[in-house]
């Protein structure tokens, strides 16, 4: 019997071949490895912060806010940037709006809470200016800062007239200053800033919290007339899309179907597949390839970035093109393993004698950064940047985790990754390890070599300042 069993038992072993079982084994090991690597990267640099358990609804606003404050010391535990001084001010800054929170509006404690936030000092670490804004009345326009001023981009319906208007003064306050009121609620650089810091201008309850209460708009149209107006706020829309005022270059980009866009005379090639999040083609005047990639994850084409890529690569090179010009203007960001093998390959693709064109903005950010760099790093003496300034340094922290408050609805970041694109980086827990097969990457610069900034003037004619610096700088 016990023979009998044994066989039994055994059959598997002995009708499967042997190199079956290795193979099998083998990739039982890799899976096995993989799954405990994503474990741990979620550990490592992915904490995700429990929100407070048994605490029961809030019967006060001073209960409701110390909840939250008590959720927001995520950010100092996982925040990984922080040095001691950082932490004491950082610390300093939550006990004193703890005293104080119960008397503030629901705008004044949200913007406490993107002030302490902004001691980072880091692009990443910021609260989401969008979910800051989403739930409060807003006025029926949206604004963009293009190359120093502020320009209506949408409006609902009733205020079409306004579209295109140089908004100057809000309550008599210079529109720059106004903004920059709420410059020490942010962390990082101003190129990044400068493209959701108009968000609050629309907003009569942000205004009021930085001192302007009244929200009469002073605007200047395209024929010279100056005037101004009042406008009556608007209730939000749930579900409404959530943009930062630089996307809103891209007409298609609306929070609902009602609002109305400005529509340049003319789609230069940015404009041209808005929907999609990377496209190419060939620029046949100038012996080039346009090639923009608008975002690092995938968009709802059909066709997910990892095969767009290696297709991109494939049919550029087939092109031989002497010039690739990579749009990367409304480039926030995403998976930066995944354009890699395209970016370090441009080079190549082009020749030791081609040219290589990066454009940027302040909204290049983060992935779009690290995609620079490695192109740049590449192929050093054919690369140059066009455009306007990158949305962070060279030296960031990023990774992390988003959560929400639970009572204000506040969106609070902290970042656990480092990126250094000018030294390295170095440090197990330190440096992402999803990028480890890339990194480093170190280049000396990022500055831009070529400027050209998108101005009212060239948007609203559909001309794309950055495409006429290269054709100019080719013919020269």
């Amino acid at each position: 019997m016990l023979a009998q069993t044994v066989r039994f038992l055994t059959a598997p072993f002995r009708l499967i071949p042997w190199y079956v079982w290795l193979v099998t084994g083998l990739v039982l090991a890799w899976l096995g490895r993989n799954i405990l690597l994503i474990i741990a990267t979620i550990i490592a640099f992915h904490p995700i912060p429990v929100p407070p358990i048994f605490q029961g609804e809030p019967e006060t606003i001073a209960e409701a806010r110390a909840q939250d404050l008590r959720h927001f010391h995520h950010v100092r535990r996982n925040e990984r940037s922080m040095d001691d001084a950082m932490k004491a001010r950082f610390d300093a800054a939550v006990e004193a709006l703890e005293t104080e929170a119960a008397d503030l509006t629901d705008a004044e404690f949200q913007l406490a809470l993107a002030r302490i936030q902004a001691i980072i000092d880091n692009g990443h670490s910021n609260g989401s200016a969008t979910r800051m804004v989403a739930s409060f009345p807003r006025l029926p326009i949206r604004t963009t800062w293009m190359d120093g001023e502020l320009r209506v981009m949408r409006a609902l319906p009733e205020q079409q007239a306004l579209l295109g208007a140089e908004l100057t003064h809000i309550g008599g306050v210079p529109a720059a200053e106004a903004m920059m009121r709420f410059r020490d609620a942010f962390g990082g650089i101003d190129a990044s800033f400068v493209t959701y810091a108009p968000l609050f201008l629309d907003t009569p309850d942000y205004l009021a919290a930085v001192g302007i209460s009244d929200t009469t708009l002073r605007l200047r149209f395209n024929d010279g007339r100056v005037e101004e107006v009042s406008l009556s706020p608007v209730e939000p829309v749930e579900g409404a899309n959530r943009y930062y005022s630089g996307d809103l270059i891209l007409p298609n980009w609306r929070e609902t179907d009602d609002w109305l866009s400005v529509r340049p005379a003319a789609d230069p090639l940015y404009l041209q597949h808005a929907a999609r999040g990377y496209w190419f083609e060939a620029v046949p005047e100038m012996d080039a390839v346009y090639l923009n990639l608008a975002r690092n994850y995938d968009d709802e084409s059909g066709e997910n970035l990892a095969d767009f890529v290696m297709r991109a690569g494939d049919e550029i090179a087939a092109m031989a093109p002497s010039v690739i010009i990579v749009d990367q203007r409304l480039n926030g960001g995403g998976d930066l393993t995944i354009t890699e093998p395209l970016m370090v390959r441009l080079g190549d693709i082009v020749g030791p004698e081609g040219r290589i064109y990066m454009l940027t903005s302040g909204n290049t950010f983060s992935a779009g950064i690290v995609n620079l760099a490695m192109a740049k790093e590449a192929a050093p003496g054919q690369t140059r940047l066009v455009g306007e300034p990158i949305g962070d340094r060279l030296q960031f922290w990023a990774e992390g985790w988003w959560f929400s408050l639970p009572n204000s609805g506040f969106r609070a970041r902290y970042s656990t990754g480092f990126y250094d694109l000018q030294n390295g980086c170095e440090g197990l827990f330190i440096c992402p390890w999803g990028s480890l097969h890339i990194f480093p990457v170190i280049v000396d610069d990022l500055d831009i070599d070529i400027p050209a900034p998108m101005n009212w003037d060239a948007y609203i004619a559909g001309r794309d300042p950055a495409m006429e610096a290269i054709l100019a700088f080719e013919s020269g």
